[in-house]
């Protein structure tokens, strides 16, 4: 696995807040909130600027809380309302990673991910985020890709 140091200006996104217990209830949760981020973005004429995205902002060991989110920019992620929210991701450094396979397979890769910035003495910090390249429907399971990334500290 190739881990890349980037730096990134500060990137604005839409996101709808989900949470669920750890297991196959993810995909649904995912799915739901990728629809109903999506579904705003194309009922107010805004231009994904990236594929879906989950942001973490905290690792809760029992459920897990995340964003269903897409990459915007600031003037359509100004159009927020409801249930559809703005967040930023800062600008700065991260740390990032391709997982090639099943999802189910990704918290491996993540921590491959932190134990390289731990040997590089990068101090992650959140938030975690990951883009999904390839849509399952169109793509094999061990085919699909996942950027990952660690904002660095």
């Amino acid at each position: 696995m190739e881990f890349t140091r980037k730096s990134l200006p500060e990137q604005h996104y839409l996101y709808v807040e989900r949470e669920c217990e750890y297991g196959p209830a993810i995909a649904e949760a995912m799915g739901s909130g990728f629809a109903e981020v999506f579904g705003f973005v194309g009922q107010n004429g805004i231009t994904p600027l990236n594929m879906p995205m989950s942001v973490y902002h905290g690792m809760d060991p029992n459920i897990l809380r995340f964003q269903s989110a897409v990459l915007v920019s600031a003037e359509d992620a100004a159009k927020a309302s409801g249930n559809v929210k703005h967040g930023t991701i800062p600008a700065g450094n991260c740390m990032t990673c391709t997982h090639v396979g099943s999802y189910n397979d990704m918290s491996a890769s993540h921590q491959a991910l932190w134990q390289h910035m731990k040997k590089t003495g990068d101090e992650g910090q959140m938030p975690v985020w990951e883009i999904y390249i390839d849509e399952p429907g169109d793509t094999a399971e061990a085919d699909l890709r996942t950027e990952l990334y660690r904002f660095i500290g």
